[in-house]
């Protein structure tokens, strides 16, 4: 078997793994990141690639007036029971350098997200905005031929392939029919996309996520640091007193032994596409298959695994098991069905969601985890343990050539096609389509 030598194996290209790589090469250390599947990237690379980090430089530029003691106020009341000083003290004093370092030694720069607010804004310790920082878009040129190796962002929430980006942006497409600068500024974008659609068979314009993962991986390819796609861990090697030394990465010219003086990381992940974990985990969810992620098909808690193998433990004493969004399920050609995440629709203005008695449950504007945590209690309410998880979207004509709902877009975008495929349910008054609901925009956390 082959052998390599390292000081440090990552397990996992996502942005903990990357950022992890990034941090190891930059002390001298030489590193390998290992990914199973044939892109990089992870679930990050498909995700709005958000980080929520008090005390940020990006907030401090724009004059965001935050604090420790506020920060720390705001995990206590909103960790109860569960919270842990050491971890919170830690991330406090680590996130805002974290950040400094990025945007000082590397590729990776942050921009603010000034009306993003915390979960629970009006918490005590909460903000408005100003502790959410998301990634610079970036050219994905500048990855040269590696490119190729980037996972492509979530399909469903593009435009034909192409990233849009949050806030003003959003709100130019929103208004694209109705403000002539915001079409001016659609169609330069359209026309950049369709140029590198043309010379590079994808956009080139990175956002969110994606770029996120792009700024990392560049970072990496920059220090010389590896990243082995196709290349899955099958098992943790360890020493005679236990210490876990190396692993055995499962390559397409053949398994290499892979020995690391410092240590393994394991950022494989967690554990979203796996459903024996899931029905262990979710007890509403007793087959393990009634929910569906957005995350990659090779999500499937490989890490967690490896860590068990050799002597770690899950904690399964949280309250949730994962951070629920609602998704609905559009179609997406040749029987297939996408997943489409409602991170935006939930706050459109004019959009309500009801459960199957055609009731509200919840402030739609509240997070995406708040939202799914009051459907299941009011689907289980009304139906019973065994109740079928689910809600619909409801807005009006207006209101949906507007804004789009889900997977389907605003105007000038058809939308007719959704209608007969049962993804969007049209009448000219709620209870015309009442006994259709069944087959509407279904949320599933």
């Amino acid at each position: 078997m082959k052998r390599e030598d390292v000081d440090v194996l990552v397990v996992g290209s996502g942005a903990g793994g990357l950022a992890s790589a990034v941090s190891a090469v930059h002390r001298g250390l030489k590193v390998i990141v290992a990914e199973k599947e044939a892109v990089f990237g992870g679930t990050t690379a498909r995700s709005g690639g958000w980080s929520w980090i008090p005390n940020n430089a990006p907030a401090k530029r724009a004059g965001v007036q935050d604090s420790v003691d506020k920060a720390r106020t705001y995990l206590k009341h909103e960790a109860g029971e569960h919270y842990d000083s050491a971890k919170v003290e830690a991330f406090l004093e680590a996130g805002p350098k974290a950040v400094d370092f990025f945007e000082s030694q590397t590729s990776l720069q942050f921009d603010l997200g000034p009306t993003f607010s915390d979960y629970h804004p009006t918490a005590p310790g909460g903000m408005d905005g100003g502790r959410s920082i998301v990634a610079r878009p970036f050219d994905g040129r500048e990855l040269g031929k590696e490119i190729k190796r980037l996972r492509p962002p979530l399909r469903e929430i593009t435009v034909l392939g192409m990233m849009i980006g949050s806030g003003k942006e959003l709100l130019h497409f929103f208004n694209v029919t109705r403000s002539p600068i915001s079409a001016l500024f659609v169609t330069g974008l359209v026309a950049k996309f369709a140029r590198d659609v043309t010379f590079h068979g994808r956009s080139m314009r990175l956002m969110n996520g994606n770029a996120l993962i792009a700024r990392l991986a560049k970072s990496c390819f920059d220090k010389g640091v590896p990243i082995w796609t196709s290349a899955p861990v099958r098992t943790l090697i360890r020493d005679d007193s236990g210490r876990v030394t190396g692993a055995v990465v499962n390559r397409p010219d053949g398994p290499v032994e892979v020995h690391a003086r410092k240590g393994v990381v394991l950022a494989a992940g967690g554990f979203p596409q796996d459903s024996v974990r899931r029905k262990e985990l979710m007890p509403h969810a007793p087959s393990g298959h009634e929910h569906v992620s957005p995350a990659p098909p090779g999500n499937t808690g490989d890490g967690l695994r490896l860590g068990e193998a050799v002597g770690a433990t899950v904690n399964t004493e949280l309250p949730n098991s994962a951070a629920w969004v609602p998704v609905s399920r559009p179609p997406m050609g040749n029987g297939l069905l996408g997943t489409f995440p409602h991170f935006v629709d939930r706050s459109k203005p004019g959009v309500i969601a009801v459960t199957r008695s055609g009731k509200r449950f919840v402030n739609e504007a509240q997070s995406y985890h708040d939202f799914c945590q009051a459907m299941v209690k009011r689907c289980q309410e009304e139906g019973g343990p065994d109740a079928e998880l689910a809600a619909w979207f409801v807005a009006d004509h207006r209101t949906f050539r507007k804004y789009g709902l889900g997977f389907a877009k605003p105007s000038p975008v058809p939308y007719k096609s959704l209608v007969k495929q049962g993804y969007l349910i049209q009448g000219k008054t709620i209870a015309d389509r009442s006994e259709e609901r069944r087959v509407g925009t279904e949320c599933l956390p």
